[in-house]
């Protein structure tokens, strides 16, 4: 059975020698109850608050699975334990240590007496979860952070729901969510619904969507297909394409009905040819610089992939004629690359993330404290940590029962605001980015409440 990999209480003496680097940013960077009235000061500040107060607590469930006493657990009936589970083994474990040293941030920056971390490996699969979360459980876990993947938190659910254990997962495999279990990973289904809602308001109604010929791209489609019918506009087409560089090129041929506007051209010249007016013969001058005639059929194309794949067909529309001037290409978080900007197709391209300022600043104190840039889903875990901080202030014998996880003002955290909801999904407030030469830049901020109707 795996044992805690590390204990940490709320005033890590990890932090010790960093804490005047630290509490100057710190106030940019905690994360509270979305109200006004609910925003925490700086670590240590009289003025803390906690979040809104919430009425109607339910009694701590009584189906709670039986655990065996803990030594640990003797002398300090008072603390209040939270579980980070995470790969800290096997191929994930790179990504997992960088979760837990942005969770001793937040255990730093969120100084809350008597609350108390314990960290655990998963694995990376759901036979190590499942047994983490059984020591988590024994040794009195009131909440559990993580784990990553969905077979992973699939293994851990096993134990938590029966025990009445909420689980913040960082997957974002809403398949997951639901009965105490909530999916607070970067969704594409939000991803996607943020720059189409944000499409459709600049008046582009055709979309299509270019993606991989596997369950991946199967997945982005349905989710394309469900947001534009929400959103009030259409799916004018849609493309699989197989692996290899010479399907993929067939793919995109197809999909720009580039044959059949290279034939629309060249009739077009034949018959502005056969007469012998001004007009014609200007108009025929004028298609002396075209590949094509007519349009593509869409004005706005997903790509929900991005990397060297997406580089390798940003081209490839170029080349079949998909004026960037004329589609506007959409895509998600995986966007956030610089090299994109090097791509003059992708210039001027339209995607979803969570604001960046924030996360910068958190990038950087990472880096500082430990030397290396964190993995872009290092943040999870220091909000995920904030949020349990923040909720085992005062009293309250029930800290994360539903009603104060489900707060409907939500939490503002590195990644923006987000909020818990009932079905288990994390709704966040994304920003639209557009990609620039140099760096991508935000055009449509993200909301920083949930009042209507900056969620849409």
């Amino acid at each position: 059975m795996p044992r805690p990999v590390v204990l940490l209480r709320a005033r890590a003496r990890l932090f010790a020698s960093a804490r005047s680097r630290f509490l100057f940013v710190a106030a940019g960077l905690l994360l509270a109850a979305c109200a006004p009235a609910n925003v925490a000061g700086p670590p240590g500040e009289a003025q803390e608050a906690t979040p809104s107060p919430v009425t109607g607590t339910p009694a701590v469930p009584q189906n709670v699975v039986p655990v065996p006493k803990d030594p640990a657990l003797q002398g300090a009936p008072d603390i209040t334990r939270a579980a980070l589970i995470i790969p800290l083994s096997g191929p994930a474990a790179a990504l997992g240590r960088d979760l837990a040293d942005a969770a001793q941030m937040a255990l730093f920056d969120f100084a809350v007496p008597k609350f108390e971390l314990r960290i655990y490996d998963s694995g990376g699969n759901a036979q190590a979860a499942h047994a983490a979360m059984v020591r988590a459980q024994a040794e009195g876990a009131r909440v559990v952070l993580g784990p990553l993947f969905s077979d992973a938190v699939a293994g851990t659910s096993s134990v938590s729901r029966p025990a009445g254990i909420p689980v913040f997962a960082f997957s974002n495999d809403q398949l997951i969510a639901g009965d105490g279990v909530y999916a607070a990973g970067f969704s594409n289904e939000a991803q996607i619904d943020r720059v189409v809602a944000f499409a459709a308001r600049r008046g582009l109604s055709q979309f299509a969507a270019l993606v991989p010929d596997d369950g991946f791209g199967g997945r982005m489609s349905a989710i394309l297909s469900d947001v534009v019918a929400r959103r009030g506009v259409s799916v004018a087409a849609t493309a699989f394409y197989p692996g290899g560089v010479e399907a993929v090129t067939e793919t995109v041929r197809t999909l720009a009905r580039y044959d059949e506007r290279v034939e629309a051209l060249e009739a077009e010249r034949k018959l502005l040819a056969q007469r012998d007016d001004a007009f014609s013969k200007r108009a025929l001058e004028r298609l002396s610089t075209r590949d094509t005639l007519g349009e593509v059929g869409f004005e706005a194309l997903m790509l929900p992939v991005g990397g060297e794949e997406v580089l390798q067909i940003a081209p490839l529309l170029a080349f079949f004629d998909v004026d960037p001037q004329q589609v506007k290409l959409l895509g998600t978080w995986v966007w956030d690359d610089p090299a994109l900007g090097k791509e003059p197709t992708m210039l001027g391209a339209w995607f979803a993330a969570p604001p960046p300022d924030a996360r910068a600043r958190f990038v950087e104190r990472f880096e500082e404290a430990f030397g290396r840039a964190p993995d872009r889903l290092a943040t999870l875990a220091y909000d995920g940590v904030a949020l349990a901080a923040v909720l085992a202030r005062g009293e309250d014998p029930a800290p994360y029962a539903r009603v104060r996880l489900e707060n409907p003002d939500g939490f503002a955290g590195v990644d923006g605001i987000f909020r818990l909801t009932e079905s288990g999904a994390v709704e966040r407030g994304l920003a639209v980015l557009e990609v620039r030469r140099d760096a991508p830049e935000v055009i449509d901020p993200a909301p920083t409440s949930f009042a209507p109707p900056v969620t849409n």
